[in-house]
């Protein structure tokens, strides 16, 4: 049996007292419903609410919409936002809903995300935005929401930091040019500017998630190669011998002798020396 997305189900986010009462399908006035102003999805790409669409026309909307009354009047969408846009693109006057008497904006942000992560087709950035009202308006802590949600305490941490980077980087992700991979890796860095021009290269040059935490990664400094007192001291002296800096650099078999001058004056001194013609 496939596990629930938020294994606990809906009681585990609604606060006790705040009980839900189903009630059943009505036929409402497309137009007095109104979209949930704490839904936490943003993208509804038109081509999909154009075929929904064309399906409505067709066969009508087999799966009614959750409202619940708002106070000013008329009704908040709580879920099936997409149906709602879809039938309106259709040309529905009317439209089936399911109204429940939310006690408040706690009980509409709760459905809300409920439905959206059930069906897990939220981008990371909207899940971000899910989760912190949740925390910003309720005061629940990371292991209270991931307690509600279903979830693991470093997911919820993860996805939170996310609304940290810069706008531009989260309407990357948003749109699916930058994944949650990239996000998080880019969340790490704490610099706005280096953020936006590193995400900026990376969905230009394709990167994958691993190519942009290796150019995160800071350069591992080059240590001087070890050497040892003997081959120290036989350099310092040449160098007093030959009145020049000499460097000796050892490898497994052999190495280098290396002689440094300055100006042909000194090279030919050097030449004459080595070669004998100075004895």
């Amino acid at each position: 049996m496939k596990r629930s997305a938020l294994g606990k189900g809906i009681s585990a986010l609604i606060p006790e007292g705040a009980a839900l009462r189903p009630g059943g399908v009505s036929d409402l006035p497309i137009d007095e419903i109104r979209p949930n102003p704490l839904q936490p999805r943003r993208h509804f790409p038109a081509t999909s609410l154009a075929e929904l669409a064309a399906s409505i026309r067709t066969h009508g909307l087999l799966q009614p919409v959750v409202v619940a009354p708002a106070a000013e009047g008329g009704y908040h969408l709580i879920a099936g936002e997409r149906r709602w846009r879809a039938s309106r693109l259709a040309g529905l006057t009317r439209i089936p809903a399911v109204v429940r008497q939310a006690t408040g904006e706690t009980d509409q942000l709760a459905l809300a995300l409920i439905e959206n992560l059930q069906r897990e087709d939220l981008t990371p950035i909207e899940e971000a935005r899910a989760y912190h009202p949740l925390r910003a308006e309720l005061g629940l802590g990371q292991e209270a929401i991931a307690a509600r949600v279903g979830k693991d305490r470093s997911t919820v941490a993860n996805s939170l930091r996310l609304l940290g980077l810069p706008l531009v980087v989260q309407e990357a992700v948003d749109d699916g040019r930058l994944s949650a991979g990239h996000a998080r890796a880019l969340a790490g860095l704490g610099e706005a500017s280096r953020q936006e021009a590193l995400a900026e290269r990376c969905a230009r040059e394709g990167w994958s998630v691993r190519e942009l935490e290796r150019r995160l990664r800071p350069p591992v400094p080059k240590t001087a190669p070890r050497v040892d007192p003997e081959t120290s001291a036989a350099a310092e002296r040449l160098s007093a011998v030959l009145g020049v800096r000499v460097q000796i650099q050892r490898r497994r078999r052999g190495g280098d002798i290396r002689i440094a001058f300055n100006g042909e004056g000194e090279l030919i001194r050097l030449f004459r020396l080595l070669s004998g013609e100075g004895r």
